[in-house]
């Protein structure tokens, strides 16, 4: 029994030691460090919300040295921020996993100090879809960990038994567990802050509130959804706007997908959707009205 405790330990040490090759220490708040993961050469992504500066960075490599760090862009609605490390030539993050990420797998959370590596010991908790987080952005997966994470470890690497990552650990997008922010997002958000500096999301100009639709009108309709989302305000000048929507009309459909909460229709305004052209279907004076509304970014806050 003792010589499999210790071979266990000694395996977790070794995997931890594999992962932390890849994690930097972030110094870019008072009191504590955070951690960071070489995402791509010279590219390491954290936890935005351990940013609490936007001069005067700086990162800890595996070997201790020190480099200068520009911040390249800042997603709070997932928690990300990406920083550019010229000369920072370490092995970027190990993200080939061979099995699929199930609830029960033991999960380490790998962060790093200015002094050392630093370690969480759990498991993957639970795991569900795609979903909004309370700050507004979009995760692919939503991966629950049960573990403590160390005040310096959000931003770090969350890897397998096999020292394969599995997500990028954060504490900020639940007040009751740690999430590990999936590969998918994170690849989309970092190459949006690589290239646009921000997390480009579509537009549409229109104020939105859940409403009911009476039976009688859904089976006229033939609606399968108990409620829609009526136009409170409308920007004449923006999509929703010039494409036809007035006041009043209840959006019942975006781009081939049921609309019942706000929530439903920011899933659809991903980057992606920009420029395009999105059938719409709304209920107005209780017929269907059809039209296309071409998605536009949301202006920037000045």
């Amino acid at each position: 029994m003792t010589d499999s405790l210790l071979s266990f330990s000694e395996q977790l040490a070794a995997t931890v030691d594999h992962a932390g090759q890849s994690v930097v220490a972030v110094h870019a708040r008072p009191r504590f460090d955070s951690s960071g993961v070489l995402w791509s050469p010279e590219i390491v992504v954290t936890a935005d919300h351990t940013v609490r500066r936007e001069d005067d960075l700086r990162v800890t490599a595996a070997k201790g040295t020190s480099f200068a760090a520009e911040l390249l862009g800042r997603d709070p609605g997932t928690d990300l921020a990406a920083l550019r490390v010229n000369g920072l030539d370490g092995p970027v993050a190990a993200r080939a996993a061979k099995s699929p990420v199930r609830p029960g797998q033991v999960a380490l959370a790998v962060g790093r100090s200015k002094d050392s590596a630093i370690a969480a010991f759990g498991v993957i908790s639970s795991l569900s879809g795609p979903s909004q987080t309370w700050r507004g952005g979009r995760l692919d997966q939503v991966v629950r960990l049960d573990l403590e994470l160390h005040p310096g470890g959000s931003g770090g690497a969350v890897v397998n038994a096999a020292g394969e990552m599995i997500g990028v650990a954060t504490s900020a997008l639940s007040r009751f567990s740690v999430f590990a922010i999936p590969l998918a997002t994170v690849d989309r958000v970092v190459s949006s802050l690589v290239a646009h500096g921000r997390i480009r999301r579509g537009y549409l100009g229109v104020g939105l509130q859940p409403i009911a639709l009476p039976e009688h009108l859904r089976n006229k309709l033939n609606l399968p959804a108990s409620s829609g989302l009526i136009a409170v305000s409308v920007d004449p000048d923006a999509p929703a706007g010039k494409a036809g929507v007035l006041i009043g009309d209840i959006l019942v459909e975006l781009g081939g997908r049921a609309i019942q909460k706000p929530e439903n229709v920011q899933e659809a305004l991903d980057s992606d959707s920009i420029g395009k052209a999105i059938p719409t279907r709304l209920v107005r004076g209780g017929a269907i009205v059809a039209l296309d509304i071409t998605v536009a970014e949301r202006p920037r806050r000045g």
